[in-house]
């Protein structure tokens, strides 16, 4: 309860930014990060990272847990996007007050192939894992990972610590590489 609390206060603060004083749909702009992090809210997500405003181009990254329509994310790449951001008169009680869509793709940038990158395993409780080292490890069912010769210490990991991070590298086939631990 804590977590969605928190979560929620985040959300609204990140979003109350989005709505103009009329309610009408506005347009901004907004950074894709090349993979997908970890939430929690009235569940687990796998997430946007972005920037928008004045935090793109910095090291800031927020959790987005909203869809954007029309947009088709590929791993591997940061997007520059412009969004149509709309207000949701009756939103469903765990879902955004806002509809993200899809204007226009500004820029799709890959990323270098040996960049590393952190996603959170395990908070607390919480395991985004699913699998074992007798069958396929994924993050939520949707990313499959390759975890070669640290597959044991991922397991151990996952079992013993509160607070289990990972770094990867992106392969091809929406695939990443476990190459350590933070």
């Amino acid at each position: 309860m804590k977590n969605f609390l928190l979560l929620s206060m985040v959300a609204l603060i990140f979003l109350s930014g989005c709505s103009n004083d009329d309610g009408q749909p506005r347009t901004t702009d907004m950074r894709i990060n090349h993979y997908r992090g970890t939430g929690t809210g009235e569940g687990l997500f796998l997430t946007y990272l972005v920037q928008e405003g004045e935090d793109i181009g910095t090291d800031n990254w927020s959790n987005f847990y909203s869809s954007i329509e029309g947009f088709s994310y590929e791993p591997g790449y940061i997007y520059d996007l412009s969004v149509t951001v709309e207000r949701i008169d009756n939103p469903p009680a765990d879902g955004s007050s806002y509809d993200y869509m899809l204007k226009e793709i500004i820029s799709k940038e890959k990323v270098d192939d040996e960049t590393v990158f952190n996603v959170y395993l395990k908070s607390g409780q919480q395991s985004f894992i699913t699998g074992n080292s007798d069958s396929d490890y994924k993050i939520l069912n949707q990313i499959e990972i390759d975890c070669a010769e640290l597959c044991e210490e991922l397991d151990e990991n996952i079992q013993n610590r509160d607070k289990v991070v990972g770094v990867f590298r992106h392969l091809q086939n929406n695939r990443i590489q476990l190459v350590g631990f933070e």
